[in-house]
């Protein structure tokens, strides 16, 4: 069931006349991309049969008008045959005879069938876009489909894997009635837009929304250590670095900087929960590019050694250890209060958590559906998901049409990332043939001269946003860090806006806007010496590792103008950061 738009025939009955002129210009080259196309393979992907002419006809210059008129699914189709993509993996699902034509994946694109009351109640009571969470047939078959082990969705920011997710946490809950789904994510904003999300989605189903619990994992499993063994004493961040300068003065660790131990702790010793100097010599040190030679691990050991002694006398346990506690409980015939676990921004999950979810796996093998995005990965180093339990290798599928983001940001921003990024399991995760559904603006990239410049540009960029009718609430101002939170706030007060209002413009740093999304997004002050972060740089313990600190700057970057729907601009003080050449393309 499509809605289609009428073409008409209009003729034009023209009086000839003849004009002399001295030099007749060369007629440009007309390309029509679609010409070579048959009957059939236009009518596979949903062009309508009034349309194949048009459609053959069309010259390149004057697409966007004609798939502005088509159906979405063959619009689609024909943008990624355009941009050099394959026609056959768009061929639309041939429905059988007899079939409701509204069940058919693309026909729910624009219609959707109220079955009850309830239904029709909870869409008249708010609007509709706020009611029902769209979803790509392509994304439906994911996220309905009967998988015989753990899962994962990948694909750039704004195509949707959220969304995947959130339905597939409510297709098990609709589908098994003693279902208990985790629905979960490693921040605790993420976790709140999560479970908005799911109250928008089970409005008419609140026997669905009972099965569907939203905390991050890391409240999941305290939660879970709270009941089976009581309130676990979490060791902060300062407390590990106090340890590790007491070793540091009672002799130990020579030659290796605190910086170097300390992250050497949380990206090996912890992450893998290394407990003896032998394991030590067998763990798996990826991406950490220091070579250390027998008598240097040694002389690291005991340091580490201190520091695993200095948290048993104040009782307290890393993350890692809980996580490592309560994956040998449920290895034990632990039996946790869910049976389900649907994660979004799956990419930045540690080791001990993975290790957790491939755990639960052993015990259902369909219990883990993961939705991420490598290119977005901001907090940890790669690591082999499979060595730790959990094996998506032939269950990862890559979504390709982007909703969020129009063509020429979503084109701009990826010129930060390669054309594919392969995990440490042998899995790609491929950018190419990616299409966003809709236009917009060419973003700004641009250097100023100083403070003064950056805010001018701002107050141009905001009074335009606005004048377009562009909601304040509906713009986010991005920044690297919290240092540089006050030159945000004075750039949008000498805007006129209030930088505190909480229906105003959203100030945000880069790591913070992880999941949101905004209409139009500025991104300053990426200045030479902010982008990427010369602290986090200095922090590195040895410059052979500064390569993956300088991967996860430009993760961050992309993150940050990926958060942008229509409009983006990006602005630093001159040079500039040397990612922004990467942006100019």
């Amino acid at each position: 069931m499509q809605i289609v738009e009428v073409v008409e025939r209009v003729e034009e009955r023209l009086v000839y006349t003849e004009k002399v002129v001295d030099h007749q210009p060369e007629p440009l080259p007309v390309t029509r991309p679609f010409t070579s196309l048959s009957d059939d393979q236009l009518l596979d992907v949903g062009v309508p049969r009034d349309w194949l002419e048009p459609v053959r006809q069309a010259e390149e210059a004057s697409v966007d008008g004609l798939f502005a008129s088509l159906p979405g699914e063959a619009a689609e189709a024909l943008l990624d045959f355009l941009t050099g993509g394959r026609l056959e993996d768009h061929i639309a699902l041939k429905a059988l005879p007899g079939a409701d034509p509204f069940a058919h994946p693309d026909a729910q694109r624009r219609f959707r069938v109220v079955d009850n009351l309830e239904e029709l109640q909870a869409a008249l009571d708010q609007p509709f876009e706020k009611w029902a969470v769209f979803l790509h047939p392509a994304q439906r078959a994911l996220a309905e489909r009967e998988w015989s082990g753990p899962a994962r969705v990948t694909g750039s920011a704004g195509t949707g894997k959220t969304i995947v997710a959130l339905h597939r946490a409510a297709h098990i809950a609709r589908e098994d009635v003693g279902a208990q789904v985790l629905l979960t994510t490693f921040s605790k904003p993420l976790a709140a837009a999560l479970a908005r999300k799911r109250d928008i989605l089970t409005e008419a189903e609140p026997q669905v929304r009972d099965r569907i619990t939203v905390r991050t994992l890391d409240q999941a499993v305290f939660d879970l250590h709270t009941a089976q063994f009581g309130q676990p004493n979490v060791a902060n961040r300062a407390l590990i670095r106090s340890a590790i300068a007491d070793a540091k003065k009672a002799g130990l660790g020579d030659g290796m900087t605190a910086d170097f131990l300390t992250e050497e702790w949380d990206e090996v010793i912890d992450a893998w929960n290394v407990e003896t100097g032998e394991g030590y010599a067998v763990v798996p040190r990826i991406g950490r590019r220091t070579r250390l030679g027998v008598q240097q691990r040694d002389a690291a050991w005991a340091v580490f050694q201190f520091v695993r002694e200095r948290l048993k006398q104040r009782g307290a346990m890393t993350w890692a250890q809980i996580y490592a506690r309560m994956g040998a409980w449920l290895a034990a015939g632990g039996n946790p209060d869910f049976t389900h676990v649907v994660v979004d921004e799956a990419q930045d999950l540690s080791v001990a958590q993975v290790r957790f979810l491939g755990q639960i796996s052993r015990v259902r093998a369909d219990a883990a559906f993961l939705a991420g995005d490598i290119g977005q990965r901001i907090f940890h180093l790669p690591f082999s998901w499979t060595k730790l339990g959990l094996d998506i290798r032939g269950r990862s599928h890559a979504l390709k049409v982007n909703y969020r983001t129009s063509h020429q940001i979503r084109s701009l921003a990826d010129r930060l990332l390669p054309p594919a990024i392969v995990d440490m399991d042998g899995v790609e995760e491929g950018r190419r043939g990616t299409v966003s559904v809709f236009d917009g603006p060419v973003p700004e990239i641009a250097l100023v001269a100083d403070d003064e410049e950056e805010q001018e540009l701002l107050s141009k960029f905001l009074a335009s946003c606005q004048a377009d009718g562009i909601d304040q609430a509906d713009i986010g101002v991005l920044v690297r860090g919290d240092q540089q939170l006050g030159r945000a706030r004075d750039a949008v007060r000498q805007a006129g806006c209030d930088p505190r209002a909480g229906d105003g413009v959203r100030i945000v740093t880069m790591h913070d806007a992880k999941g949101l999304e905004f209409r139009a997004v500025a991104v300053i002050a990426c200045d030479e010496d902010v982008v990427p972060d010369p602290a986090r740089l200095a922090a590195v313990g040895d410059v052979a590792d500064l390569e993956a600190a300088y991967e996860t700057e430009r993760h961050l970057l992309y993150v940050a103008c990926t958060r942008a729907r229509d409009r983006l601009l990006v602005v630093g003080i001159d040079p500039g950061s040397e990612f922004l050449d990467d942006l100019r393309g």
